[in-house]
């Protein structure tokens, strides 16, 4: 295991979550705008990228674990991965925080929906009920 092989993880790590970040982004303009076939995409993709971050993020660990081991690595190429790391959890923690939003969002819009159900409902029972109260006079006869 080289040390550039684990540079190069990172550095493809970091640009996979710039990349889930943006299509966080892209979601919530999605949910403005109730575009939810384009959300289904957004989440398609996402779930791609999750995959290839999952298994980046196993073969990091393993590289990591030999790489602490290693006495010839460098001060500057540690300082070097410790940058790389800082920016990935940054995305990361920023994903996390879009995500909270958009969930936010959409637990009060299914609140909202529900309680427009309820309402609906509660307006078509009491149609139904006004109906039942109408009576027609025996004598009632239509012209024509």
């Amino acid at each position: 295991m080289e040390i550039n092989q684990v540079l190069d993880a990172l550095e493809r790590e970091r640009e996979l979550l710039r990349e889930f970040h943006e299509i966080s982004s892209q979601q919530a303009d999605l949910l403005d705008d109730e575009n939810l076939d384009g959300m289904g995409k957004q989440l398609d993709t996402r779930s791609d990228l999750m995959l290839e971050l999952t298994a980046i993020e196993s073969t990091l660990g393993t590289w990591i674990t030999q790489l602490r081991a290693e006495s010839t690595i460098t001060s500057g190429v540690l300082h070097e991965l410790r940058c790389i790391n800082e920016e990935i959890v940054s995305l990361a923690n920023e994903i996390v925080s879009l995500d909270e939003q958009m969930h936010w969002r959409l637990d009060l819009i299914k609140q909202e929906t529900a309680a427009d159900l309820r309402g609906l409902s509660r307006s078509q029972n009491s149609s139904s009920g006004s109906c039942a109260t109408i009576q027609i006079r025996p004598d009632f006869r239509l012209n024509g």
